[in-house]
């Protein structure tokens, strides 16, 4: 092979780059407009015709190009006709496509981000929404209503749930709610095995209104707890949100709350509150009272047994208390 630079083919050193500068073989050199020698070519595309050609676009000594359609700066200068602008740097609209579309993306993940924080953060009243019928349907028809804003009385302090005046009424045996896991004696009648909406277990008499006379059982309401309950503040704290679910579901608009007992079950971890509702039905001043027993079952959620009954059922007021006595982690 000849040397690179020497001159055995005949031919100039001018008129030949060096091999180490081609792929394979020596590349005729190519003078630019302006007399200065051009290195390699690099190919460039454009569009001609119907289809899509690679043109070999000229490089300067200097290290620049000129693309095709373009003249030299000495051209536009002396004003050489059929100059042609060098067009700016063009935008792929592919890629702005793409970048808007992560923006977007960012967006509704920093939305979502945003509101699941509150969800996870929002407290722990159960969010549970019960519909039963008011008393006296016949002329009072139920509409739905917003939930309201419950407002309690300061906590009272350790007192123990009493017996109140009435009939008990006979012991059948237990229930058993497996899905609370806790059980609690069954009564004879007027009381009556009943589905009731949001619990899993239920004992009632009378028809299905607000207020009720009913005693029922089933986790705790609501997403809440996050965690399992341990110390006595948790259950209570936990109780009084029940206590506060319980007034907006199942008693009339604008129903008060007095407090006649708070202290631990007779068994186990938990709490247990005993209050007096009073609200008005049809412009009458009406009262019931009732019990809340949140029980420690060795889940993340407790059970909860609730008991209610209206000055309909006066003489049934003495169940409140062996009912909510007589409730056991199974």
């Amino acid at each position: 092979m000849a040397d690179v630079g020497g001159s055995s083919s005949g031919r100039s050193q001018e008129r030949y780059v060096p091999s180490y500068e081609a792929l394979t073989a020596p590349i005729p050199v190519v003078r630019d407009d302006d007399g200065s020698m051009i290195g390699t070519r690099v190919p460039r595309r454009f569009p001609i015709g119907d289809g899509e050609e690679t043109v070999l676009v000229p490089r300067r000594a200097d290290g620049s190009f000129r693309t095709p359609g373009q003249v030299p700066p000495w051209g536009a200068a002396t004003g050489v006709p059929g100059a042609v602008e060098q067009p700016g740097p063009q935008v792929r609209r592919g890629s702005t496509r793409i970048r808007a579309v992560y923006s977007v993306a960012a967006a509704v993940v920093t939305a979502a981000a945003v509101v699941l924080t509150f969800v996870l953060f929002s407290g722990d009243e159960p969010d549970d929404s019960v519909q039963l019928p008011q008393a006296d349907a016949a002329t009072e028809p139920m509409r739905p209503r917003a939930a309201p804003t419950i407002t309690l009385p300061g906590l009272p302090r350790v007192k123990a749930l009493q017996a109140l005046p009435g009939t008990p009424s006979p012991v059948l045996g237990a229930v058993t709610d497996a899905k609370a896991a806790i059980t609690y004696v069954k009564l004879g009648k007027p009381w009556a095995v009943r589905a009731i909406p949001s619990f899993s277990v239920g004992q009632q008499v009378g028809a299905v209104r607000r207020p009720p006379t009913m005693a029922a059982s089933g986790p705790f309401p609501g997403a809440t707890p996050a965690t399992a309950l341990k110390t006595g503040a948790e259950f209570r704290k936990a109780a009084l949100s029940a206590v506060r679910w319980t007034i907006r579901n199942h008693y009339p608009a604008g129903s008060r709350v007095t407090w006649t007992a708070s202290q631990q079950p007779a068994t186990g971890r938990g709490w247990t509150f005993g209050y007096r509702v009073t609200y008005r039905v049809q412009g009458k001043a009406r009262t019931s009272q009732a019990a809340l027993s949140l029980l420690d079952v060795g889940r993340r959620k407790p059970a909860m047994l609730f008991v209610t009954v209206s000055d309909t059922n006066k003489k049934l007021w003495a169940d409140i208390a062996p009912l909510v006595a007589s409730a056991r982690a199974l």
